[in-house]
């Protein structure tokens, strides 16, 4: 049987030379000098730790780059979730579509989201290597995936039909997705050594924003209305707007 995976780039005979040499020249080890980061997936390999002993904890949350990332996946997982999990039901109870047409049309968004995804990091390289630093990318690209769905968001109050409804969640989600050239980039950034750590960190709190977004929304729903979680989501990717733009870098801050 063969193995489709390899511990490196220099192992994978299935990488062309020339992506070969790309990967390693952008590549940090223990023997070798920091290069210049890639933009949508931060192109830094580095020597992980060995165990959790190895890593400097206490360095990692004395940083305000490391809390930018933390609050910021927070809110942007929050709005992310209630869409991921109370969609069908907002097309249900105010589009009043039947199971199947809100499962079919819950779909959608998610395709779009895709699509964006790879333009989005298109984008941002593209951007890198014409020469705008990857501070400024990475911070354009989370200001779009904030802003453009707290803007879609915030119509939705306002339209009626069905196709305006699914339009404004397509643009929600599409515009969400250049939040992988934005904060999920930034941990390679900022630290390549401890990229898996910082994830982990900021993604305990994103899931810890799903379950509290999505048990709020429930609450609202009793006693409210969609509105309101609306309002809810969009005060959220507003505040991680704010702090994205003010802490968060591009450049590496830990060895």
């Amino acid at each position: 049987m063969q193995v489709k995976s390899s511990s490196s780039p220099e192992e994978d005979n299935q990488v062309s030379g020339e992506e070969r040499e790309y990967v390693m020249a952008n590549t940090v080890s223990s023997a070798t000098s920091e290069p210049q980061p890639a933009a949508a997936g931060g192109g830094h390999f580095a020597e992980p730790v060995g165990n959790a002993t190895q890593i400097p904890w206490k360095l990692l949350l004395s940083r305000k780059e490391v809390w930018a990332i933390i609050v910021c996946h927070f809110c942007h997982n929050f709005g992310t979730f209630i869409l991921l999990t109370w969609m069908p039901s907002y097309y249900n109870q105010v589009l009043h579509l039947d199971l199947t047409k809100s499962s079919l049309l819950s779909v959608l968004p998610w395709m779009t989201m895709a699509l964006c995804a790879n333009l989005g990091g298109w984008l941002a390289d593209s951007l890198v290597d014409r020469g705008a630093s990857v501070t400024a990318v990475r911070k354009g690209m989370q200001t779009v995936g904030f802003l453009g769905p707290a803007f879609f968001l915030s119509q939705l109050s306002g339209v009626s039909s069905v196709y305006a409804a699914v339009g404004c969640m397509m643009g929600a989600q599409g515009l969400d997705a250049f939040s992988q050239s934005g904060l999920y980039s930034n941990h390679q950034d900022i630290g390549p050594r401890y990229a898996g750590v910082l994830l982990g960190l900021s993604n305990t709190a994103g899931v810890l924003a799903g379950v509290v977004g999505s048990l709020a929304t429930g609450y609202i729903l009793q006693n409210g209305t969609w509105s309101q979680v609306w309002q809810m989501a969009i005060a959220l990717y507003l505040v991680g707007t704010v702090v994205w733009n003010t802490f968060s870098t591009g450049e590496r801050v830990f060895d």
